[in-house]
């Protein structure tokens, strides 16, 4: 101690005046004690000093632990909700195994609880036992508990609901998942009370909901059918008299793509004046009266030539214009030959632009890329009138919604908030909030529906004011006295080059079929939201550019699931007069969520109904508008559903006024009988049947149910017996059907969607069909790899 430099430093200083004052003994203790002193002082302050910074340490360690922990239980449930949207299912979202906090077996598993949320809990991140002697901080102590819940939006937007049931999980769009880091959690052991959570996340993750489509068939020239959405004047009415609709034409020459080329070989007289040849089995449609639809190839403003618009090279664009021609038509004004179209050729250089899908959640799309649409005029006060609003262009599909859709089966019968129909109103990408939901009857009529807003103003008001529901729009059902807008798609009047075609005339204007023989571009628009709907010519002969009667040869969601028996060749629907004693096939009513077209018929032409009386209950309408006992197409079977398509026996049977009846055959007609007992039983074979010949049909006593198209040859005769125009229905031998080109054709295939070889079933030429397989929804990986967002939140958030 004398040799340090401390007691040295004292005894320099104080010793000579401790030493006068208290003797040379009595200085050299007080030196000592203060030496101890200052020692003891120091040693306190250093200790103060090590143990400040100790005891944020531990904190900070801990605290970063428990933050380590909580990021490991996103990263588990980012696992668990990329594994489970990879497996296609909604239903994987949530695990089978119920929730028990209490449980230690049930520890580290994803479980269900009673309010539809999932929860993982207390994963250990390091093995270990805890107890109350365990320093807090160790690593053997770390957990994590994770819990998710699912949501139909984006769960920080408003007008986004929870979905806390199995079957809303088919709108799943977003995950919330919030993880919990611990030290300790159980101090005291599983009986004991629980610690609270030092750092707690959360984390929004985005599902991508994408629509996994097979390529649909390509369809046939057979019998008019070509993808055709639009005539030049209606086939079906008083204007088969006036104009040559329907013509016996000779076999045309083809090209190397096996398409008709060349010359229209008229039989009698011209193809683009005077009247239509008596129908007769050799009569088939004028392919001047048939159009067909491109898609232009890039964006157009202004009108330019058709070979300008449409390169052969090109495809479809976000964008596109869609452009309307003749199928075969005149080089010039003068002459008096009519000529087959180029650009629409079912196969060849143009295939890619005019080859349409009216697919099964009533969407209309290029073939050659499923993932554009065809878009309507939106609601904006602009578009809220008479006439062309604006031309119809191809846009990105939104987010399918329909019966057809993979765990929407109940899209019909569940209407509640929890139900696909508000899901897809709630959804702002929606094909319907997009405008690109289209149904049919007797045209394409926009699935949606506006209404003033002041008739709904109660229910508009449960939206988002971001949706277009929020103005009315596909909300409260069509109204009385004139308060429900609709809009439709219409072909415009010709377009010379330069013409800005945002200001298109309104359609059904081509003065007769020699004026549309001239090869003049015309556009696909769509009608202004308006009370009428420009549909008034759909239902009478006045109209000569009727939209009516043509659905690119496919019947949207028309098919099993909404009672209904589709032809593959045509996308007809097996129907019957309104007394049930005729029966053939005709363009089927499409109808999409609360908005049936069928059922409101003088709404759609001005006259809706002025009270609640007008409104009563029909076969297809809850409450119709008054539409008068008119031809449907409900047919219903039990179908086929072996896996290896080896038949099942049914009957066929619909309602008509509200009876009961069933399809009979008599000699190779149809027709309906009340009489179940007399009724027909049918073979239904599916899809998978091992016969190609089998494929898709309903059979009886050695023969199949056959749509005859007028032209159609049955082993190679002139079959068509009809006089109207109508497609027949009739039993005929299976695989016998061809058209007037001798071409086979799936006209014996019924909802199902047939692959036939190049051979198909009797050995002719180029297959026919279009109902174009089928859609599934999946969940794919997100786009995003990771969660759209995350952050920290307190340890007592209890909120999502």
């Amino acid at each position: 101690m004398k040799h340090s430099q401390l007691w040295a430093t004292l005894n320099k200083r104080y010793r000579a005046r401790l030493n006068a004052c208290v003797g040379e003994q009595g200085a050299a203790m007080l030196m000592a004690i203060m030496f101890v002193m200052v020692v003891l002082a120091t040693s306190a302050l250093v200790l103060s000093i090590l143990l400040a910074q100790a005891l944020p340490y531990k904190n900070n360690r801990a605290n970063a632990q428990a933050g380590y922990a909580a990021e490991s239980g996103l990263e588990a449930a980012l696992s668990f909700l990329r594994e489970a949207e990879a497996g296609g299912s909604a239903s994987a979202l949530l695990p089978t195994i119920v929730a028990d906090k209490g449980a230690a077996a049930k520890d580290e598993q994803f479980t269900k609880t009673a309010g539809g949320t999932v929860l993982l809990n207390n994963v250990a991140v390091n093995a270990g036992t805890a107890n109350a002697s365990t320093i807090a901080y160790a690593p053997a102590n770390m957990s994590y508990k994770v819990e998710i819940a699912y949501f139909d939006g984006d769960p920080d937007a408003s007008g986004t609901n929870q979905i806390t049931t199995t079957s809303g999980l088919s709108g799943v769009k977003y995950a919330v998942a919030k993880s919990y880091g611990y030290i300790n959690r159980y101090p005291n052991g599983r009986t004991g009370s629980e610690s609270n959570p030092l750092r707690s996340m959360r984390a929004v993750y985005k599902f991508e909901q994408q629509s996994s489509v097979t390529p649909p068939p390509t369809p046939s020239g057979g019998g008019g059918r070509v993808g055709m959405g639009f005539y030049a004047a209606a086939p079906y009415n008083g204007r088969m008299d006036n104009q040559p609709t329907w013509k016996i034409i000779a076999k045309p020459d083809f090209d190397t793509d096996k398409n008709p080329t060349g010359e229209v070989k008229y039989a009698n007289g011209s193809g683009t004046s005077g009247g239509s040849d008596p129908i007769s089995p050799s009569s088939v449609m004028n392919p001047v009266n048939q159009t067909c639809m491109l898609a232009t190839t890039k964006v157009v403003d202004k009108a330019e030539t058709l070979d300008q618009m449409v390169d052969p090279t090109g495809m479809p664009q976000v964008g596109s214009a869609l452009v309307i021609i003749p199928q075969a038509h005149k080089t010039s004004s003068s002459d008096n030959a009519v000529r087959y179209t180029e650009q629409c050729k079912a196969n060849g250089t143009y295939s890619k632009l005019n080859t349409w899908v009216y697919w099964t959640d009533n969407t209309i799309r290029p073939s050659s890329d499923m993932s554009l649409c065809v878009t309507g005029a939106d609601i904006s006060s602009s578009n809220i009138r008479g006439g062309i609003a604006a031309p119809a262009t191809l846009q990105k599909c939104g987010t399918s919604y329909g019966v057809n859709i993979a765990g929407q089966a109940d899209y019909y019968t569940n209407t509640g908030d929890d139900g696909p129909q508000q899901k897809e109103k709630r959804d702002p990408n929606s094909t319907l909030n997009l405008y690109q939901k289209w149904a049919f009857y007797n045209g394409f009529i926009n699935a949606g529906y506006l209404n003033e807003l002041s008739s709904v103003q109660d229910q508009a008001a449960a939206y988002d004011g971001s949706l277009p529901e929020s103005q009315g729009f596909s909300v409260g059902g069509v109204q009385k006295q004139k308060k429900t807008r609709f809009q439709v798609l219409e072909v415009s009047t010709s377009v010379n080059p330069g013409q800005d075609i945002r200001y298109l005339s309104g359609g059904h204007w081509a003065s007769n079929i020699d004026d549309f023989a001239n090869l003049q571009v015309r556009f696909l628009g769509a009608s202004g939201w308006n009370t009428s709907a420009d549909v008034t010519a759909w239902f009478d002969v006045a109209g000569d550019m009727e939209n009516a009667t043509a659905s690119f040869g496919q019947a949207g969601e028309a098919g099993a699931a909404t009672q209904q028996l589709v032809n593959e060749t045509s996308g007809f629907c097996l129907s019957t007069s309104a007394d049930g004693t005729d029966t053939y096939t005709d363009t089927c009513h499409v109808k999409s969520g609360d908005f049936n077209p069928y059922c409101y018929k003088k709404a759609l032409t001005g006259n809706p109904a002025q009270q609640d009386s007008d409104l009563h209950v029909t076969d297809y309408c809850s409450a119709a508008d008054h539409n008068e006992a008119a031809p449907d197409d409900h047919a219903e079977y039990d179908e086929n559903t072996s896996t290896d398509g080896s038949g099942t026996p049914t009957k066929i049977w619909k309602s008509v006024n509200g009876a009961k009846k069933y399809f009979v055959i008599d000699g190779d007609k149809i027709k309906l009988t009340d009489n179940e007992g007399a009724a027909t039983t049918f073979t239904r074979y599916n899809a998978k049947a091992a016969n190609k010949s089998d494929k898709g049909t309903f059979q009886a006593n050695g023969q199949c149910l056959t749509e005859v198209y007028p032209g159609d040859k049955i082993g190679g005769v002139s079959a068509y017996a009809r006089t109207d125009g109508k497609p027949d229905v009739r039993m005929a031998a299976c695989g016998s059907s061809t058209d007037y080109l001798d071409r086979s054709i799936k006209s014996q295939v019924w909802n199902a969607a047939v692959q036939w070889d190049s051979s198909g079933p009797s050995g002719g030429g180029s297959s026919g069909g279009s109902s174009g397989g089928t859609v599934v929804t999946t969940h794919e990986a997100s786009q995003y790899k990771g969660y759209v967002t995350s952050k920290e939140i307190g340890a007592t958030y209890t909120g999502w």
